[in-house]
Formats: structure tokens, sequence, C-alpha cells
């Protein structure tokens, strides 16, 4: 294996050096198990062509980057030393303490510590059980959180039952502080509980979310209002409240009810809606049998 340094001040080392000229530029071809090392970056390959004129290194097969940030993979990449920049293509991974990210293709600023992911996007988040997808997306790998969009949508696991499912326009991801965000068309699926709503926010270990303009189905039972708030409780549902809110619910017996007031709650027991609660200004229509048009108040 050859040691070699180049007038850059870049050490590489590889199995076989070629140091030839391309349009009047001379690169120095590396091949078969090839390493470079920068001032903050370390860089692994099977092949890599490098321009010491305008500090880029071309990449091929099995490329590894390793700094401070964690490690980055891909099948090729071009990379530029000086801007402490890249692009990297085909199957790319970064895997850091917390998160493992993966995308069709990805280009790294090492300047800003962020990436911006393309295609069969992947973020994967060990600490809290979360997976998001999307098409494309950023993500600062400092502060730990990004944006995806493309059809987003997320999982969040649950031992022993089905994962929180959330789809929306796009997803704001604050990983340090435990939280993500939903913007626009928001459908989140919680066992039986399928909500609507224009944005929702979660935080993943309190289990505490809240809802703008929130359509909550249970079943055949419906509650709706301004704004909302819910919570889980060992990764099933506990309670969920709306402001300025409507209910439709039918009990056991087939009886329906209709309620609305300033404050709306609903506890859970098992996953199922079990008790109603209405605060501020309450009112109400009962219907004796489901489909019955006579009510009475």
């Amino acid at each position: 294996m050859l040691l070699i340094l180049l007038l850059t001040l870049t050490p590489f080392q590889a199995d076989k050096v070629e140091i030839v000229r391309e349009k009047n530029e001379r690169i120095v071809h590396l091949i078969g198990n090839v390493i470079i090392e920068g001032s903050e970056t370390k860089i692994t390959c099977v092949e890599a062509k490098i321009s010491e004129a305008h500090g880029w290194v071309w990449l091929s097969q099995d490329v590894r980057l390793l700094n401070r940030n964690g490690e980055v993979s891909a099948s090729s990449a071009i990379y530029y030393f000086n801007e402490e920049r890249g692009y990297l293509s085909d199957s790319v991974t970064i895997v850091t303490s917390d998160e493992k990210i993966s995308s069709d293709s990805l280009y790294y600023d090492g300047t800003t510590d962020s990436v911006e992911m393309y295609g069969n996007v992947t973020i994967e988040d060990s600490k809290n059980n979360l997976i998001v997808y999307g098409e494309r997306g950023w993500y600062n790998l400092t502060k730990d959180e990004g944006l995806l969009l493309g059809n987003p949508h997320l999982e969040v696991a649950r031992q022993d039952k089905a994962p929180m499912m959330v789809y929306a326009n796009a997803f704001k991801l604050r990983t340090n502080d435990n939280l993500f965000y939903g913007f626009g068309s928001v459908k989140a699926i919680i066992d039986s509980v399928v909500v609507d709503c224009d944005t929702f926010s979660y935080d993943l270990q309190k289990e505490l979310g809240e809802m703008i303009q929130p359509v909550i189905q249970e079943g055949d039972n419906e509650l709706k209002g301004t704004h909302g708030l819910f919570r889980l409780k060992n990764k099933e549902m506990e309670f969920m409240s709306v402001g300025n809110g409507q209910s439709v619910y039918y009990t056991d017996e087939g009886t329906k009810n209709v309620v609305e007031g300033n404050n709306i709650s609903i506890m859970f027991k098992q996953g199922k809606a079990a008790v109603i609660t209405v605060e501020g200004k309450p009112n109400g229509v009962l219907w004796l049998k489901r489909g019955q048009e006579n009510a009475s108040d």
C-alpha cells in the first residue's frame, strides 16, 4: 500500500496510484483500499480521483466519510475539501449517535452540518422509536432538526401495538426536544382513533399532543373543535379534549347524543371512549334511538 502526501497536504493511501493529466489538469487516480484524510474528514472507498488544483475528490464503490457528526456511506460521491461539501448518490446512509438517515442521493454541507436528501428519504430516530418517510428533506446534524416533504408519513413504534401513524403535507422534526410537527391535511391514526386536522404536534417523551382544527373519529363517535389536546399513557390513548367543541357519540344501547361546549373532554379506557365531560355553556340533544329524527332537549 502506498502512502503519499499531496501538495495541498491531503494525505492518502491506496494499493495503486496513477498520476495523469485530464483537460490540462493533474489528476491523481487511486485504486484499491483508498484512504483519504482531511483536517475534519476521513474518507475510504475502492476507487478515487483527486484534483489538486480544484480541491475535489471523486469517489466510487463502498464510499464512507467519517467526521464529527458520524458516518456517511454511499456508492459514489464527489467531495470538495476546502468547502467541506459533497454530493453523494446511490443508497446513501448517514449514521449518528441517535439517527439513521437514508436517501437515493444527498448533498452534504460541512460548514453548516446540514444535509439535503432526495428520493426515498427515511429518518430513523432510535431514541424515540420514530421513523419518518418522504421524497425530499433537509436535516441539521448538529441541532438534530429537519424538514420532510413529498407525501411524507411517520410511524411511532409501540410495543405489542400497531404503530401510531401520521400523514401530512410536511413534517418538522426536533429530535433533541423529542418533538415532531405535522402541517397541512394531517391525518393521525392511533388504535381506533382517527384525527384529521390542519396542524399536529407531539412530544414523544411526554406522550402529549396538540391539534389545530381537529375532527376526531372513534367508531361512530365524532369530536371536533377549533383546537385540541390529547395524551397517551404507556402508548395508549388516555384522553382527548377540544375547545369550542361539538361531539356526536352513541351509547352501547344505540342512543345518539350531540353536545356542544367551550371545552369537551373524552376519557378513554382500553383504547375506547368511555367518559365525556362538557364544560362552559354546555348544551345538547338526545336521540333515544339511532337515526330517530324527533329529539328532546
